[in-house]
């Protein structure tokens, strides 16, 4: 297991956490219209496992709202905050919502924090891993990523190939 104070102290870091199911649950949803017109309500776990079929519409609306009922993910919550603890370091929640004003927001009312929010607007893993691979070129030499999506960690876990001289920890949020 990936201890963030093992890296803490390390040279120029990064540290990146998704946000929906990586450091708070929130009630939104992804709905999925089918070819043959019936819909699914997917949450974001469903979501991140889901096999998409041809003919398959997304419809992400619950992202581009205010969060409804969010709940922090202790342990990671408490990760986030000690990322920010060391000014030194660049702390980032990399989100696929299109939005970044209402996690702004919630940091700020429900926790009194101000991370850097940035909103790809995709699900696609290549968004996040290429936002961190900017990074990786800007001189960034160690790298911290915690996300609940196998296929987001698969994506950044690809880019230490690429950067054998980059340290790149991935946590998988469970």
């Amino acid at each position: 297991m990936i201890k963030l104070a093992d890296i803490l102290s390390e040279g120029r870091s990064l540290y990146v956490f998704d946000f929906d199911d990586t450091l708070a649950r929130s009630e939104a949803y992804i709905y999925v219209k089918k070819r043959n017109g019936s819909e699914l309500t997917l949450d974001p776990a469903e979501y991140a496992v889901y096999k998409e079929e041809p003919g398959d519409e997304f419809d992400f609306r619950d992202f581009n709202k205010m969060l409804r009922n969010p709940i922090a993910i202790k342990d990671n919550m408490r990760d986030l905050k000690k990322a920010l603890s060391n000014r030194q370091n660049k702390v980032t929640v990399l989100t696929a919502r299109a939005l970044a004003f209402p996690l702004r927001y919630y940091f700020k009312k429900q926790h009194g924090i101000s991370p850097y929010v940035v909103g790809v607007a995709s699900a696609d893993p290549k968004k996040k891993s290429n936002w961190i691979e900017k990074h990786i070129k800007k001189g960034y030499t160690t790298i911290y990523f915690a996300d609940d999506s196998a296929k987001n960690i698969r994506a950044v876990d690809a880019l230490k190939a690429k950067y054998p001289n980059v340290k790149i920890k991935t946590k998988l949020v469970k």
